[in-house]
């Protein structure tokens, strides 16, 4: 596949996520209006659209695919470690949240039931089944690009596949808790 047709579809893609980055600028514009965990998380979603809308100009302008592929993962990674953090300020915004609950002697934070086997699960489900697709493919395109011995693609190919598919479980995770608590 010519660099043109990748270039122009990584386009149309990362123009399609703004419903997903343009409301994460919002929040960053937001400031001291959000909390710190919802910045980390819209920090964490404008690197990754950033991330593959770079990519994508990269191959525009470099002749070989290897390095848009790496700008891409690397968005994707750093990306998955602000998500992570940002999980882990949303934990202790909860905790202090109970704690000053605690402290007005209104009893704890009132806590809503989880959701069993209904909404929550088909849409983790969901995001499961696009992550298996999108990582399969991007497997495939790996394996079929050529390019020297067939152990380094296949490692290649294994380890963004994994990668590509935990990104989508947690983002899959962070819109059942986000929708569904």
């Amino acid at each position: 596949m010519h660099h043109t047709v990748l270039a122009i579809g990584t386009a149309a893609v990362t123009a399609s996520g703004c419903v997903w980055y343009l409301p994460a600028i919002a929040d960053l514009q937001a400031g001291d209006d959000r909390p710190r965990s919802a910045r980390t998380a819209a920090a964490a979603c404008v690197l990754w659209w950033a991330a593959l809308a770079m990519a994508g100009g990269l191959l525009l302008v470099v002749p070989g695919w290897e390095p848009a592929a790496r700008l891409a993962l690397a968005g994707l990674v750093a990306g998955v470690i602000l998500r992570i953090r940002a999980h882990r300020q949303r934990r202790a915004e909860l905790r202090e949240d109970g704690l000053r609950w605690a402290m007005l002697d209104a009893g704890p934070a009132p806590r809503v039931p989880r959701p069993g086997r209904g909404p929550g699960a088909r849409t983790l489900l969901g995001w499961l089944l696009v992550g298996l697709a999108v990582s399969s493919l991007g497997a495939v395109s790996i394996l079929l690009s050529g390019g020297g011995p067939l152990a380094p693609r296949l490692a290649t190919a294994a380890g963004s596949a994994a990668v590509v598919c935990a990104a989508f479980l947690l983002i899959g995770v962070g819109d059942v808790r986000r929708h569904h608590s």
